[in-house]
C-alpha cells in the first residue's frame, strides 16, 4: 500500500505541475486537444495503478509434500532448437479422390440383387450389384458372332496359305520336269485347289508336244516327215510351253492375292471382335485390356461371362478394397445409364484440404512429399503428420486462395471425412532460437510466463516474451537465458495456487 500511495503522489504532483504550467493556455486549446490531454492523463494513472498491482502480485509458490505429489511436477530444460514459423489454417478432411468412386451403371437395366449395405467392408473383385440389361445381352451376342466370324476367317486364311505353299512346290516340280505320274503321286495329299488340274493339264500338253517334236525330228532325218510338219510341231511345243509358264505365273499371283486377302479378313475380324469385347467390358464396368488372343474361346468367356444363360446379366464388382459409404437404389428398381447406385471408398488414407491466402504465401514453396502437421480435437490424435499431395497453381476467384491437399494415414479408421482440422503451414524459414515446451507456457492478464524451480518444493513465476508458437515448442524472446529448468507437467496447478495466494493477500 505504501508503494501505491507513493506512485499516486508522484502522478498527482506531475499532473498538478503540468496543469499549472499550461493553465494560461488551457482555455485557448480546442476541445479535441483538451480531450487528448485528459485521455493521456487517464492512461498514465491506469498504467501506474497496473504497475503497482503487478508489483504486489506474488511470484513464489511453495507446495506442501502432499500437494507436490498431487501436482506431479515434471521439468524440461530451456534450450536452443530449430523452429519454423507457422500459421494454423482451417482445413477439412475429405475422401482420397484416388480411392473414392461411385459405382454407376453403364447400361439401362433392372436391379436383380444388391449384395452389400452401407458400412460394409468389401474386397477388390467382390460382386456388389447384379442387374439385367438387354443392351448388354445384345452386346454379348455380338461378341459371340464376331468370334465365329474370326474363326471362319482364320480357317480360310490357313487354307489359302496351304494352297500357296503347295502351289510353290508344284511349280518347282514342273520346272524340274518331273514326270506327271510322279507329280500326281507326290502331291496327292497337298492342298492345291483348282491349280492342280489346270497346271497338270498344261504340263501334260507341253510334255506331249515335246515328244511329238522329238519324233518328227527323227522322221525328218529319214525323209518320212516333211520340214513343214516339223515346223508346225515346234510351234505347237513353243505355244504349250508359253501357256504353261503363263499358267504358273497367273496361278502363283492369284494364290498370293488370296493369301493377302485372307490375312486382311482375319485382321478385320480380330479388330471387330476386340471392339465388341471392349463394348461389353464398358457396359459391365470392366476397363481391362482385351485378351492377347481374342480367338481363344475361354479368354472372352472368363472375361465377360459369355455363357448363354447369363448374356443379359451384369455383375458390378468392387474395383478396389474399401467400405460402402452410400446406397442409392433397391432391388427391382430400374436404372438408366450413368446412374450412381453405390459409393465405394477406401478410407485408410484421407485428404486434408486447406486454403492458402496471402499471409501464408510462403507455404506455396511446399513440395509433394513434404511433411506438415495437422491438429484435431480427437483425444489421442491431437497431432497428426501429413504428407503434401499437391499445392494448387491458380488462385480461386471465389475464395482468393490457393488449395493445399495433403495425405493422412487413417489405417485405424478414427478419422472421418468432413471433420474440421487445423493445418500448420510454414510462413518463413526455420531458425535457431531459445525454446520451452508449449505445455510449460501459461498466460494471465495477457502476460505469458513459466515456472522455474527454487529449491525442492518452491517455484517462481518468470514472465517471458513469447515468439514462434508450434504444437510442441514456444520461442522465448526474453525472460530466460537458457539452461533453466521449467515446469511442464503441473504448471497449471502451480498457476492456480499462485492465484489463490494473490486473492488471500
Amino acid at each position: 500500500m505504501k508503494l501505491q500511495t507513493c506512485v499516486f503522489a508522484v502522478v498527482f504532483v506531475v499532473v498538478g505541475i503540468g496543469a499549472g504550467y499550461s493553465g494560461w493556455k488551457w482555455i485557448s486549446r480546442s476541445p479535441s486537444e483538451a480531450e487528448t490531454i485528459t485521455s493521456m492523463l487517464s492512461q498514465t494513472r491506469l498504467v501506474s495503478q497496473t504497475q503497482a498491482v503487478d508489483a504486489d502480485e506474488p511470484t513464489l509458490v511453495e507446495l506442501s509434500l502432499q500437494k507436490l505429489q498431487k501436482a506431479g511436477v515434471t521439468f524440461s530444460e530451456v534450450a536452443r532448437s530449430t523452429l519454423r514459423p507457422e500459421n494454423l489454417v482451417p482445413g477439412r478432411l475429405q475422401y482420397d479422390d484416388r480411392r473414392h468412386v461411385e459405382i454407376r451403371s453403364a447400361a439401362t437395366g433392372i436391379i436383380t440383387e444388391i449384395h452389400v449395405k452401407p458400412g460394409e467392408r468389401v474386397q477388390a473383385g467382390d460382386i456388389l450389384v447384379e442387374l439385367n440389361s438387354p443392351e448388354v445381352g445384345n452386346a454379348r451376342a455380338d461378341v459371340l458372332q464376331r468370334e465365329s466370324e474370326l474363326k471362319l476367317a482364320i480357317e480360310s486364311r490357313d487354307w489359302q496359305k496351304s494352297t500357296c505353299e503347295g502351289l510353290k512346290k508344284l511349280s518347282e516340280a514342273i520346272r524340274s520336269r518331273v514326270a506327271v505320274e510322279k507329280i500326281r503321286e507326290q502331291f496327292k495329299n497337298t492342298v492345291l485347289g483348282k491349280s492342280r488340274d489346270q497346271l497338270l493339264s498344261a504340263y501334260s500338253e507341253l510334255l506331249l508336244a515335246e515328244s511329238l517334236v522329238a519324233s518328227a525330228q527323227q522322221n525328218a532325218k529319214a525323209g518320212i516327215v516333211s520340214g513343214r510338219t516339223l515346223e508346225e510341231r515346234l510351234n505347237h511345243q513353243n505355244n504349250s510351253e508359253a501357256a504353261l509358264l503363263a499358267a504358273l505365273e497367273e496361278q502363283s499371283f492369284e494364290a498370293t492375292q488370296r493369301c493377302r486377302q485372307a490375312d486382311a479378313q482375319v485382321e478385320d475380324a480380330e479388330r471387330r471382335s476386340r471392339i465388341s469385347l471392349q463394348t461389353v467390358r464398358t457396359l459391365i464396368g470392366r476397363s481391362a485390356e482385351p485378351p492377347p488372343d481374342p480367338a481363344t474361346p475361354e479368354s472372352p468367356e472368363s472375361d465377360v461371362d459369355l455363357q448363354p444363360e447369363f448374356l443379359s446379366t451384369v455383375k458390378l464388382r468392387a474395383p478396389f478394397s474399401g467400405t460402402i459409404e452410400q446406397r442409392l437404389f433397391s432391388t427391382s428398381e430400374r436404372v438408366a445409364a450413368g446412374d450412381a447406385m453405390l459409393t465405394l471408398a477406401d478410407t485408410s488414407t484421407l485428404w486434408v484440404a486447406a486454403d492458402l491466402r496471402e499471409r501464408e504465401w510462403n507455404a506455396l514453396s511446399l513440395q509433394p512429399g513434404d511433411e506438415i502437421e495437422v491438429t484435431t480435437s480427437i483425444p489421442g490424435l491431437e497431432l497428426i503428420k501429413a504428407l503434401v499431395h499437391f499445392v494448387g497453381r491458380a488462385v480461386d476467384p471465389s475464395t482468393n486462395a490457393v488449395p493445399l491437399v495433403a495425405t493422412i494415414d487413417n489405417a485405424d479408421g478414427r478419422l472421418r471425412p468432413g471433420m474440421f482440422v487445423r493445418v500448420a503451414v510454414p510462413i518463413a524459414e526455420s531458425r535457431q532460437c531459445l525454446t520451452v515446451p508449449e505445455a510449460s507456457v501459461l498466460e494471465h492478464d495477457r502476460q505469458s510466463f513459466v515456472f522455474t524451480a527454487v529449491g525442492d518444493s518452491s517455484f517462481r513465476r518468470v514472465n517471458i516474451k513469447a515468439g514462434i508458437h508450434t504444437a510442441e515448442m514456444v520461442e522465448v524472446l526474453s525472460g530466460l537465458e537458457g539452461g533453466e529448468k521449467v515446469v511442464v507437467k503441473g504448471s497449471f496447478y502451480l498457476k492456480s495456487e499462485l492465484l489463490l495466494q494473490g486473492e488471500a493477500e
